[in-house]
C-alpha cells in the first residue's frame, strides 16, 4: 500500500497539464481564424525515467498537430502548438523514457478559440510500460494439510417434498463419466427413511433428475419396511452395488441389504439382508463403506451396542455371502474426543495405503486412521482433523456426521451432514483442501 500511495503522489506532481480551463487566457492578433494551445510541464517533479513529452491534437478532417520536448535538454518545460483551427480537438499527451517507451499518458477534449491561447491542465496516468524489479523475501513455514469448509455450505438442502421433511444427509458420492452422483437419505420423520438421488457437474450445484426415492422401504412385514439408508455404494464391472442399512423397527435388530442397478436410479433388491445383527454386542449393524481388495470385498460397518459404538469388518467374494472378521471390532474409542463411540467409517485407497474417515458418536468432529491392509488401523494423533466449530459461519455448529471422501483429479473433498440445531432439518455440505 505504501508503494501505491507513492506512485499516486508522483503523478500529481509530475504534470500540471484536465481541460478544466477552456476559456481563452489572452488575445492574439496575428490570426483571428486560428488559436494556440499552451502546456507547461512540472519539470522539477517529473519522474527520472521520463525524458520525452509528446502532445498530439487530432480532429476529423484535419491533419494531426504534434509537439515534442526533451526534459533533459530543452531550456523550458513548455509546449506551444500554434496555428490550430478553432473548434473542438482531441488532445493526447505521452511521457516516454529515453528509448521511446510510453510510461505515462493522458487524454482529453479541448476547445480552441480563434485569436486566443488555450491553456490546458492534464494529469498523466501510468501505463504500466517499462521495466521494474521485484524483491522476493522467502520464509519457510510448516506445510498445511488443513481441511477448509466450503464457504457456500450447505450445498444440498431439503427440497420440500414429503420424503425430505426432516432433512437430507448421509451422502454417498461417486464421480462417474464426468458427473458427480450422490445417493443420500431423505428423512420423512418417524424413523421413516428413503434413498434419494442427485447429480452435479461440479459437485457444488445439484439437481434432482429423479425427485422420488430411488430405493424405498420394503412391503409391510419385510425386514426393511420402515427405513433404508444408502450405507455403501460402489461402481464395479459397469454396475452399481448398494449395501444399505434397513430396519422395520429402530429398536430391534438392524441389517445390511443389497441392491443392484445399471444406471444408479432403478435398483433391484436382494430379498433378504446379506448381513444381519446378532444377539449380543452386534445387535444393530449399519453398512458404511465398501472397497475391493484384489478379488475380495471389504465391508465396513457400525456395531451398535448402545450406548457404545464400534467399527467392524466383513469380507466376501460374491457380495452376497459375508464373513465377519474374527478380530472385530477393528476400531474402537480410545482417544478422549471420541467419547464412547466411533462411528460411520469411510474407507478408500490412497498412495498405496488405506485411509479411514470416521466420526465420534456425538457428532463433534471427524478423525482419520491409516492402514496397510485395510484391517489393522493406526489413528492420527492430531485427531479430530475437522470439528463442528470449523464449519463456515457455524452453519453446522450443533453436529456434523457421516464423512464421505471423494477425489476428482487434484480436488479432495469430504461431503458430510450438518446440523444447526437439534430440531432444524439437517443438510449436506463439504470440506476441501
Amino acid at each position: 500500500m505504501k508503494i501505491l500511495a507513492f506512485i499516486s503522489s508522483l503523478l500529481l506532481t509530475f504534470s500540471i497539464i484536465s481541460c478544466q480551463q477552456n476559456e481563452p487566457t489572452s488575445p492574439e492578433n496575428d490570426n483571428l481564424q486560428n488559436g494556440k494551445l499552451f502546456m507547461k510541464i512540472d519539470k522539477e517533479n517529473a519522474p527520472e525515467s521520463v525524458v520525452w513529452i509528446e502532445a498530439f491534437l487530432t480532429r476529423q478532417g484535419y491533419d494531426t498537430i504534434s509537439g515534442l520536448m526533451n526534459l533533459l535538454s530543452d531550456s523550458t518545460a513548455d509546449i506551444l502548438l500554434e496555428n490550430i483551427q478553432a473548434g473542438e480537438w482531441y488532445l493526447k499527451v505521452d511521457a516516454k523514457d529515453s528509448m521511446g517507451l510510453i510510461l505515462y499518458s493522458g487524454e482529453t477534449d479541448v476547445q480552441i478559440f480563434a485569436g486566443f491561447t488555450t491553456q490546458v491542465n492534464l494529469v498523466l496516468e501510468p501505463t504500466g510500460g517499462g521495466f521494474g524489479n521485484i524483491h522476493i523475501w522467502v520464509t519457510w513455514g510448516i506445510p498445511s494439510d488443513n481441511w477448509i469448509d466450503y464457504s457456500g455450505n450447505p450445498i444440498l438442502s431439503p427440497s420440500g417434498s414429503y420424503f425430505e421433511t426432516h432433512g437430507v444427509g448421509q451422502s454417498n458420492v461417486l464421480f462417474i463419466g464426468g458427473v458427480y452422483k450422490m445417493w443420500y437419505v431423505g428423512d420423512a420423520g418417524g424413523s421413516n427413511k428413503f434413498v434419494m438421488y442427485a447429480e452435479s457437474t461440479n459437485g457444488i450445484n445439484w439437481t434432482r433428475p429423479h425427485p422420488d426415492p430411488v430405493l424405498s422401504p420394503g412391503v409391510s412385514g419385510s425386514w426393511d419396511d420402515l427405513a433404508v439408508h444408502p450405507g455403501a455404494i460402489m461402481f464395479d464391472d459397469g454396475h452399481y452395488y448398494m449395501f444399505y442399512t434397513g430396519w422395520s423397527d429402530p429398536d430391534v435388530q438392524w441389517g445390511v441389504g443389497f441392491a443392484e442397478s445399471t444406471d444408479g436410479i432403478s435398483w433391484v433388491k436382494h430379498p433378504e439382508p446379506v448381513l444381519l445383527g446378532t444377539i449380543g454386542w452386534e445387535y444393530q449393524i449399519a453398512a458404511s463403506s465398501v472397497i475391493k481388495v484384489d478379488s475380495v470385498y471389504y465391508l465396513y460397518y457400525d456395531i451398535r451396542s448402545l450406548p457404545y459404538v464400534k467399527i467392524g469388518l466383513a469380507t466376501s467374494t460374491d457380495r452376497i455371502n459375508w464373513t465377519r472378521y474374527s478380530g472385530n471390532p477393528i476400531l474402537t474409542y480410545d482417544q478422549s474426543w471420541e467419547g464412547i463411540g466411533v462411528y460411520y467409517p469411510n474407507v478408500y485407497e490412497k498412495n498405496n495405503h488405506y485411509e479411514m474417515l470416521y466420526m465420534d458418536k456425538t457428532g463433534t468432529g471427524f478423525g482419520m486412521a491409516t492402514s496397510s491392509d485395510g484391517i489393522s488401523w493406526v489413528k492420527d494423533e492430531s485427531n479430530p482433523f475437522f470439528t463442528k466449530e470449523d464449519t463456515h459461519n457455524q452453519w453446522a455448529s450443533y453436529k456434523i456426521a457421516y464423512p464421505n471422501y471423494v477425489k476428482v483429479n487434484n480436488d479432495d473433498r469430504i461431503y458430510y451432514t450438518g446440523f444447526s440445531s437439534a430440531f432444524a432439518p439437517f443438510k449436506i455440505g463439504f470440506v476441501t483442501k
